[in-house]
C-alpha cells in the first residue's frame, strides 16, 4: 500500500500560524532596535508585511523605513510593536467567523454611521474582513448587496448590522408565511438603547431592530414574498401604511423623537471633539451670526437633530 505521505515537493506551502499577543511581545524583545520586514513577519507569525506596509490595502500608520533607507530596509522595532498592539487583530479577544453574531448583538455604537475602521473595531475583526464584505457582496454580484458607503466612506451601522444577522440567517426558501413572518421579527426586539443607556435612533428614525425588521422585509419582498404595509405600519407603530412602504423601498424615513444631549454626549454622537462643541457655542452666537449655534436649554443639552443639521449647513 502507498504511503500517505506526499513527496516534498507536492507539499503544498503554509502560511505560518498567527502567534499571540503574548507571543509577538516575547518575540519582540529578543531582536534589534532595528528591524527588517522579515525579522517582523517572523515575529509576528506572518509570512510577510505587504499589506502593512502599504496604506492602500486598509491600514494606515504602519512604521515608514528609516531614513537613510538601508539594504533591506529597517524600521524602529518599538514604534512596530506599539502600531502592532494596536490593530484589531492582534487583541486577545479578537472575534472569528462562528461568534461574529455575539459581537454584533453586544455592539453598541453612539453614533449612526461607521467608518470600516471603527467598524472592524466595534465587531473585532480587521478592516480588511469589513472591505472584503464591500468587495464581494456587490449590487452587481448579490440581490442582497453589502450596506454601500457614503462620500464620506462611513456606513449605517443599523443597516450593515442588519445584513450581517441575515447574511448568517437567510429568507427560508419557500418557506409559509408563518416561517417567514418568524423571519423578519427574529431581531425586531433588539438593541433599542445605545452605550449611554439612550435610544439609539439611526438616520431612518429607527431603533436597530426596527431597521433589522424593514432591511428582511425589503430583501423578502424582492425575494417576491408579499409583506402587508399594514403589518409592518403596526409593528413600527406608524400611523400610514404608505410610509411602511416607502420604508421598504428604501425612500423613506419616519420621524424620529426629539433627542437631547450635553456638550460631552453630543460631540460623541456626532463624532466630534468636545472642543469642537464649546467652540462653535462661543463664537457663532445670535449676536454675532445669522446662523447662530443651536442653544442648550436649562440643562446645558442641545437638540441632537438641530445641531447635526447646523453642521451639515456650514460643514
Amino acid at each position: 500500500m502507498a504511503s500517505a505521505s506526499l513527496p516534498a515537493y507536492h507539499s503544498p506551502t503554509r502560511r505560518p500560524p498567527m502567534k499571540s499577543l503574548d507571543e509577538v511581545r516575547a518575540a519582540f524583545a529578543k531582536l534589534p532596535p532595528d528591524v527588517t520586514a522579515k525579522e517582523i513577519a517572523e515575529a509576528t507569525g506572518r509570512a510577510h508585511i505587504w499589506n502593512w506596509s502599504d496604506p492602500t490595502k486598509g491600514f494606515t500608520g504602519f512604521p515608514a523605513p528609516k531614513e537613510p533607507v538601508s539594504r533591506p530596509p529597517v524600521r524602529d522595532r518599538d514604534a512596530v510593536l506599539e502600531w502592532y498592539e494596536k490593530q484589531p487583530f492582534a487583541q486577545p479577544d479578537r472575534r472569528g467567523p462562528r461568534d461574529l453574531t455575539d459581537a454584533i448583538r453586544a455592539a453598541r455604537p453612539t453614533t449612526s454611521h461607521l467608518s470600516a475602521s471603527e467598524l472592524a473595531k466595534v465587531l473585532g475583526i480587521t478592516r480588511r474582513a469589513v472591505n472584503k464584505y464591500a468587495d464581494r457582496y456587490t449590487p452587481d454580484k448579490t440581490t442582497d448587496p453589502f450596506p454601500q458607503a457614503d462620500s464620506e466612506g462611513t456606513r449605517s451601522w443599523s443597516a450593515v448590522r442588519a445584513w450581517l444577522l441575515r447574511h448568517h440567517d437567510p429568507l427560508p426558501k419557500a418557506g409559509s408565511w408563518t416561517a417567514v413572518r418568524e423571519w423578519l421579527l427574529r431581531n425586531q426586539a433588539d438593541g433599542t438603547e445605545s452605550k449611554a443607556g439612550r435610544v439609539f435612533v439611526d438616520e431612518l428614525g429607527l431603533t436597530v431592530g426596527q431597521r433589522d425588521l424593514v432591511e428582511r422585509a425589503r430583501v423578502a419582498t424582492a425575494a417576491g414574498v408579499s409583506v402587508p404595509a399594514e403589518w409592518l405600519a403596526e409593528l413600527l407603530s406608524l400611523d400610514d401604511p404608505k410610509q411602511a412602504s416607502q420604508l421598504m423601498r428604501g425612500t423613506g424615513a419616519v420621524s424620529p423623537p426629539v433627542r437631547r444631549l450635553k456638550p460631552t454626549a453630543l460631540a460623541r454622537e456626532l463624532g466630534v471633539s468636545l472642543e469642537t462643541v464649546k467652540y462653535y457655542a462661543k463664537t457663532r452666537t445670535p449676536e454675532k451670526t445669522a446662523d447662530p449655534f443651536p442653544e442648550k436649554d436649562s440643562s446645558s443639552a442641545r437638540d441632537v437633530a438641530e445641531v447635526r443639521a447646523w453642521f451639515e449647513r456650514n460643514k
